[in-house]
């Protein structure tokens, strides 16, 4: 839980998701496939330009979010989420 919740930047919020992301310098892109109860939601974070560490946009099944919050339901559906990265304000040193 550690690990997801600094690293890959999800934090559970009640019945969303915060997305506060610090990746790794090397990564481009990971996927997370998280389930909430019987829905699986599919997630993509993507490093937009050279640095990355602030989440800039968010989809969730091809409609844009206005915050960096995933809202959760329990509708047994897959779902998809999109969370593209700009701007350095916090990626871990490449190891």
């Amino acid at each position: 839980r550690l690990t997801v919740e600094t690293l890959l930047g999800l934090q559970l919020e009640v019945d969303h998701l915060r997305i506060a992301p610090c990746i790794p310098a090397a990564w481009d892109s990971y996927k997370i496939h998280y389930r909430y109860r019987e829905t699986v939601y599919h997630i993509t974070i993507r490093r937009v330009g050279a640095a990355a560490g602030q989440v800039s946009r968010v989809t969730v099944d091809g409609a844009e979010r206005p915050d960096a919050r995933i809202p959760l339901v329990d509708d047994r559906r897959k779902h998809f989420v999109e969370v593209e990265l700009a701007s350095s304000l916090c990626v871990a040193p490449h190891r």
